[in-house]
């Protein structure tokens, strides 16, 4: 996913409230669905922001598909973000604030062969 603009995210946000949201939204969520759980990983993703490990294991077989649904996605309002997502899989993260990108068109592709 690319992000439109990485001038569109400007930092106008202090911590403590932040964290005081977090606390809140927390004990608001039920055991349903594991929503505490992946509440709980995406922060813990948070603590490793920009410090990821590139550790990645090379997979011994990958197969590209020979169709990929591609959908333009906008972010929340208050983000404005927009960007080309893959739809195969969950949803997207935002680049930019984290949020849910939402598709609003999407679109089947097929890999071009390659010649030559």
């Amino acid at each position: 996913m690319r992000s439109k603009s990485t001038k569109s995210c400007p930092v106008s946000e202090e911590l403590e409230p932040l964290l005081e949201a977090i606390r809140h939204r927390f004990t608001q969520l039920s055991d349903a669905k594991c929503q505490r759980n992946i509440f709980l990983k995406r922060l813990q993703t948070l603590t490793r922001f920009g410090a990821e490990a590139m550790d990645y294991e090379e997979p011994q077989v990958a197969e590209l598909p020979k169709e990929l649904e591609i959908g333009f996605a906008v972010c929340h309002p208050e983000c404005g973000n927009q960007a080309f997502v893959v739809m195969d899989g969950g949803p997207q993260g935002c680049d930019c604030c984290g949020g849910t990108m939402m598709p609003m068109k999407t679109r089947v592709y097929r890999i071009k062969r390659q010649t030559g």
